[in-house]
């Protein structure tokens, strides 16, 4: 009898050992948890229910217990950041097991299908670096006429520096996300931390802010953001934190939409950036569509962003870095895109990010890769 109560602990810690919880579990939750083959089982409690579906990526039936606990795991998933939501009968619901993130344009639960510790090492907290700061900083803007709140982050050794001054990167998040996305899906200050700790990086203020940003009245939801943040955001920043106020120190990226605006921003007012990053999103020439082919048309490259690309010589002197990145899962068009403005003679770095899609470990690495460009003397 001892034999056999020994096996089978032995075999519960090997299972606990195995099955590990999801890292935005909150209040001690066991569930959802990660298995060894990357799968991940969810549990969810609702005894009046009739029928539960948990959907991450696709929906899965659960099954009840006689205590009203519904079941079920998913097939096994690729590594990284993923949205998912629990649905009763038929209405989409946070699970209140976890931590909630705003993203697909409202606050949704999310699961971390870690990767071994090696690959995540860029991400992942260190007691030996010191770590920088993240503030919330709400204010006014006469462009949208309204309140509206961005992130700052400032490195470790802002504060023990004080006659210091920093370069800028201003990071944009994607369609339906908003400037709480690059620190807590993105984990950007972390990623900077540890790169500006081993060397890799120089030390940088992040600003980001919602890339939704409309005229009064306007039923366009990005209308006002160029000029909110080249009237009203730069200056802000610039005055009220110890940033070096010109061009050569600003420098400006985004994932998928704001990929777009990131475009939109550096190639539409070189006067205030000098690099520019696109993770997952095109250079958008003319009204906007996936059947636009945009900065491929030779015609209307030359033409873009009031002949930008015409002069490649004084492009090339003007952007330290053009940086162009997808994930590799997402098809080859950035990858044509970089080709195309190399044959031109554009200078630019085009970054894949290996066996990933549409996805924030997509732009984890990308960021990890293209804040190691930027601000080198």
């Amino acid at each position: 009898m001892k034999k056999i109560l020994t096996s089978l602990l032995g075999l519960y810690a090997i299972t606990a050992m195995a099955q590990t919880p999801n890292t935005y579990n909150v209040g001690g939750k066991l569930y959802p948890q990660v298995n060894p083959d990357k799968s991940v089982t969810f549990q969810f409690t609702a005894p009046s229910a009739d029928k539960v579906v948990l959907n991450l990526g696709k929906d899965y039936e659960m099954t009840k217990d006689e205590k009203g606990v519904w079941s079920v795991t998913t097939d096994p998933q690729v590594v990284g950041f993923h949205y998912y939501a629990v649905k009763v009968g038929g209405l989409g619901v946070i699970d209140p097991a976890g931590e909630v993130f705003y993203g697909t344009s409202k606050w949704s639960s999310a699961v971390e299908v870690p990767e071994d510790a090696v690959a995540a090492d860029y991400y992942t907290p260190k007691q030996d670096v010191p770590q920088g700061a993240v503030r919330s900083v709400r204010f006014y803007s006469d462009v949208c006429k309204e309140w509206r709140r961005m992130y700052v982050y400032t490195p470790a050794e802002y504060y023990d520096n004080p006659e210091k001054r920093y370069p800028v990167l201003y990071l944009q998040h994607g369609g339906g996300e908003d400037e709480t996305g690059w620190i807590f899906q993105g984990r950007a200050d972390v990623i900077l931390d540890n790169l500006i700790a081993e060397g890799k990086a120089e030390p940088m203020i992040i600003v980001m802010n919602s890339g939704y940003a409309q005229v009064p009245g306007s039923s366009d939801s990005f209308d006002a953001f160029e000029q909110m943040i080249t009237e009203e955001v730069i200056p802000f920043v610039d005055a009220r934190y110890r940033t070096i106020a010109d061009r050569e120190h600003r420098a400006t990226a985004g994932l998928s939409w704001g990929a777009k605006q990131a475009y939109d921003l550096a190639l539409g007012y070189p006067q205030y950036f000098s690099a520019v990053g696109g993770f997952s999103g095109i250079i958008v020439v003319g009204e906007f569509g996936r059947s636009n082919p945009g900065i491929m048309d030779k015609t209307k490259r030359k033409a873009a962003y009031n002949g930008i690309f015409a002069n490649p010589k004084q492009f090339n002197k003007d952007f330290s870095v053009l940086f162009i990145a997808n994930g590799e899962a997402e098809g080859s068009h950035l990858a044509d895109m970089s080709k195309t403005l190399k044959k031109d003679g554009i200078k630019n770095t085009f970054y894949q990010s290996p066996e990933t899609a549409h996805e924030w470990l997509t732009w984890r690495r990308c960021l990890y890769n293209y804040a190691q460009l930027i601000f080198k003397k």
